[in-house]
């Protein structure tokens, strides 16, 4: 195909080329439906790829959101986050295209090359080569549930450390002494806080003669790693064999997130405990079905689509304010008590 003109997407929608020209120019005289529609059929014939006037005219109102996919598989934390990120945008007069990426394959999406979009939402975990791959492209990028120790991004981020820290010391000050945690520190920035949270806690409140005791205290009693998978999977067989594996089952659990409560409160049910008359347990993020199973779990609250309505702010905030320096937002968390602990003091 030669030359794609005006002339050539006003026939595919069957308008006039002025119409056409009033859509593309984002001028009055034209519906939002039929500027949608010009756009994309431009978008489509590989006119907006012909005219940097108009790359440009279409990116400004693009934001890219990409996520991983095994992170767009948990439907409860991450889906609240990029439902924040829709609707902000959305009232805000962006729309947002959606980026899906391997694990193993970290490839550029063609908006971001084709610099369709005027900045980045990354939500979760990356690695530091591909962050610096996407600044590369001079595109505002900020980080969700992530930040990088190396290459210096906006984040938004929540009190992960501290959270966790408290909802420990309620199991201590509740009566609780063998505490394990459980979650896998190698799926996200954000568990390996929450563990360093939990680990803080049992340091400080439990008394050990060394720091060597402490450290195979918490080894003895807690699942580590090749756990997030059987979460996902819901895999509760995956999850049994991990907890019999355990050198010593302890009198609670901290968990990586609500999903991971869950999943051990039906294998722990199955193994033949009760929780929380033999086990307590308590989670992390308060999401919908925390409050609805049986017992309804003590967790740590996440405002997650308060999280994807910050990003947005933010990044819109980085377009106007390139040569800023960047920062790290970091937002409180609460804990909310519910019936899956007991008191051991009563």
């Amino acid at each position: 195909m030669g030359k794609i003109t005006m002339k050539d997407i006003a026939e595919r929608l069957d308008i006039s080329i002025n119409a056409v020209s009033l859509a593309l120019n984002s001028k009055a005289g034209v519906s939002e439906e039929t500027r949608k529609q010009v756009l994309d059929v431009a978008e489509e014939l590989g006119y907006l790829d012909k005219s940097p006037k108009f790359v440009k005219s279409f990116a400004n109102k693009n934001i890219c959101v990409i996520i991983k996919k095994y992170y767009f598989e948990d439907n409860t934390f991450y889906s609240k986050i990029m439902m924040g990120i829709g609707e902000e945008s959305r009232r805000k007069g962006y729309d947002i295209i959606t980026c899906l990426i391997n694990e193993t394959e970290e490839n550029i999406p063609s908006c971001i090359e084709s610099k369709k979009v005027c900045g980045i939402i990354v939500i979760g975990t990356i690695e530091d080569e591909y962050l610096v791959k996407l600044k590369n492209y001079k595109i505002p990028v900020v980080l969700v549930d992530h930040t990088s120790l190396l290459e210096s991004t906006d984040s938004i981020l929540t009190d992960n450390k501290l959270g966790s820290f408290n909802i420990t010391k309620l199991l201590i000050e509740k009566g609780y002494k063998d505490i394990g945690f459980f979650g896998d520190l190698e799926y996200s920035l954000s568990i390996k806080e929450r563990f360093f949270g939990y680990r803080e806690a049992i340091k400080k409140f439990l008394k050990f003669n060394n720091f060597k005791e402490a450290e195979v205290f918490i080894e003895e009693q807690s699942v580590l790693y090749d756990v997030e998978q059987n979460i996902i999977d819901k895999n509760i067989e995956g999850i049994k064999e991990r907890i019999n594996r355990i050198n010593k089952i302890p009198e609670a659990f901290v968990c990586s997130n609500d999903n991971a409560a869950i999943a051990l409160i039906t294998s722990l049910k199955e193994l033949g405990y009760m929780v929380p008359k033999d086990i307590a347990v308590v989670g992390f993020d308060d999401i919908v079905l925390s409050s609805l199973i049986e017992p309804k779990l003590t967790t740590v609250r996440v405002e997650k689509d308060f999280m994807g309505r910050k990003a947005v702010d933010r990044l819109l905030w980085r377009i106007e304010n390139k040569k800023d320096p960047d920062e790290k937002t970091i937002l409180s968390v609460e804990v909310i008590e519910r019936d899956s602990v007991g008191n051991k003091n009563i």
